[in-house]
């Protein structure tokens, strides 16, 4: 195996850290493998420190002097690292990715984020029934902004699309997604709120934040809205088993039995679509993708992911506060 030295500049490749409450040892995710890291004396936040220096940019020295942790330490890390296939290798000649290499790896890496979207306090925190039952209100109210957003953002990467190709898809997707948020305002209305309240309420900044990444995405980059598909349909909430999670979440919280009924309606027409498959069917029939699209993609990829920790950070910040609105209220100019 290749030895490094100490003018190396090492980058990890992406990846994913869940940290479990009962003490056992680190999971770190990259792609669809798992790594458990056993802990020797070294503290988790001085590996997680060390860790955010193999960033590419500083040398193997640097990060000794920069951590204290010796030059020979950082070297046996890094070289077991790359034992594991852990670093990142740049190809600079590589101008074109095989579709299918392409796709395989697309598919890691959402199921990396997905699977670490699952991981967010939110979920373990309704599930031990941490948070007042407003925050699980909340969540659902979020749901249906965010189901009642898919005519804007796929519209736009409609009307930003250059391939008639995807276009002629993204049409269909759009004919199949425009009028569903009623599943989740039934399922609101049975949980308590009126039809009124629930079409005039205002998402909260995480849900607009996560909403306009994604029509900017889908302005600057179809490809790049093609791969968010893969994520933001596989959400949580979008799965059949996070539907009858939410189910059994919804009555153990005191809402009526079979309220989210509508909802998981919803989940399923979506399974039975099969939006999860869109990149792939865009992308039949083509042998490569530019290195330059797919960066460009990957990255848009990955913002998404973020804008998924705002929203889910921005449920229990704005609903677990009891002097807030729910549903969340415009402000107009008589409110000032």
């Amino acid at each position: 195996m290749l030895k490094r030295d100490l003018e190396f500049r090492p980058r990890l490749r992406h990846c994913t850290f869940f940290v479990p409450s009962s003490g056992d040892d680190v999971l770190m995710i990259v792609g669809d493998q798992h790594f458990q890291l056993e802990q020797h004396g070294a503290q988790l936040k001085d590996f997680l420190n060390l860790k955010r220096y193999l960033d590419g940019r500083h040398t193997v020295q640097q990060i000794s002097e920069i951590t204290n942790v010796s030059p020979e330490d950082v070297l046996g890390i890094v070289n077991a690292f790359t034992e594991q296939s852990l670093l990142r290798e740049e190809n600079l000649d590589l101008e074109n990715i095989p579709v299918d290499v392409f796709l395989k790896q697309i598919d890691k890496s959402t199921a990396m984020w997905t699977e670490q979207i699952g991981y967010h306090r939110l979920w373990s925190g309704l599930e031990n029934q941490e948070y007042r039952k407003e925050v699980f209100l909340g969540l659902i109210l979020e749901t249906y902004h965010y189901i009642n957003s898919a005519s804007r953002h796929i519209s736009t990467a409609i009307s930003h699309c250059t391939d008639p190709q995807w276009k002629r898809l993204l049409s269909e997707y759009l004919a199949e997604e425009y009028n569903h948020a009623w599943m989740a305002r039934d399922s609101l209305i049975r949980m308590g709120l009126s039809k009124e309240e629930i079409e005039n309420a205002h998402p909260i900044i995480g849900t607009w934040s996560w909403i306009n990444n994604l029509c900017e995405i889908a302005r600057e980059d179809t490809l790049g809205y093609l791969a968010c598909t893969k994520l933001f349909e596989a959400r949580g909430t979008e799965t059949i088993e996070g539907a009858e999670t939410l189910q059994r979440l919804a009555e153990a919280y005191g809402y009526p039995k079979d309220c989210l009924e509508p909802l998981v309606s919803h989940v399923r027409t979506d399974v039975e679509a099969n939006h999860t498959g869109l990149l792939e069917e865009a992308l039949e029939g083509r042998k490569h993708i530019p290195a330059e699209q797919a960066h460009r993609a990957v990255n848009n990829l990955h913002d998404l992911k973020h804008s998924f920790d705002q929203y889910n950070d921005g449920i229990i910040l704005y609903y677990s506060d009891v002097s807030n609105y729910i549903p969340r209220l415009k402000v107009d100019y008589f409110s000032l």
